[in-house]
């Protein structure tokens, strides 16, 4: 029985979904609501005909448009956009791990018979013992920790120029995973950062997004 239990929570276990765990940091000028507001996201020289730039830049649009925004052209746009994202490459962080076990007896009993023969009598019996299960020990294990990363910055278009730029929001993701591929984890950062959006400017949250590798 107990060996059944032991493989259902395993399944159960394998069965539980993935998540990103991202930390997030604003400051911003915004105004809570932005309905209606237009908006140009702008590729960076080098971000310019990337593949992968377009992939995350649909990420980014659908949770603008979410909270009311319209993409407009460049010149007619209030708010010029821009993201930087990326990923190190991973640093090994060493663990130590719990090892459980059988520590022990917490009780016994004895189940038996007695059997009499005029004065003489004979006993036969089986005793069980319930035992208790704890830590008996630990192991260490090694994993790779990758480092990936969105920055949003948005511009007010009207307000920069002549050498000077208005920025009304930047925010910074932050995200810890084993995963080594930037590209399953980006829908969760860009949830992450989007979940409470604008957000309290000079504030830090911690958000948990699942995602499937």
């Amino acid at each position: 029985m107990r060996n059944i239990l032991i493989t259902l929570v395993f399944t159960l276990l394998a069965g539980c979904a993935s998540f990103v765990e991202t930390k997030v940091t604003v400051f911003h000028e915004l105004e809570p609501s932005l309905s209606g507001v237009t908006y140009a996201l702008v590729p960076s020289k080098e971000q310019e005909g990337s593949l992968e730039f377009q992939s995350y830049a649909k990420l980014v649009k659908v949770e603008l448009e979410k909270r009311g925004m319209t993409e407009a052209p460049l010149d007619q746009a209030k708010y010029a956009i821009f993201m930087t994202y990326g990923i190190d490459n991973g640093k090994e962080v060493i663990s130590s791990y719990p090892i459980f076990g059988k520590t022990g007896t917490s009780s016994s009993y004895t189940i038996g018979t007695v059997t009499s023969y005029g004065n003489m009598a004979t006993y036969s019996g089986t005793t069980y013992n319930t035992p208790t299960y704890g830590v008996v020990g630990s192991g260490i294990k090694s994993d790779t920790v990758f480092t990936r990363y969105l920055n949003i910055d948005i511009i007010d278009i009207a307000k920069s120029g002549n050498g000077k730029v208005k920025k009304v929001y930047e925010g910074k993701a932050i995200s810890l995973g084993s995963s080594g591929q930037l590209a399953p984890v980006m829908p969760a950062i860009v949830k992450s950062v989007f979940e409470d959006f604008p957000g309290k400017s000079g504030a830090s949250r911690t958000s948990l997004q699942p995602f499937q590798e």
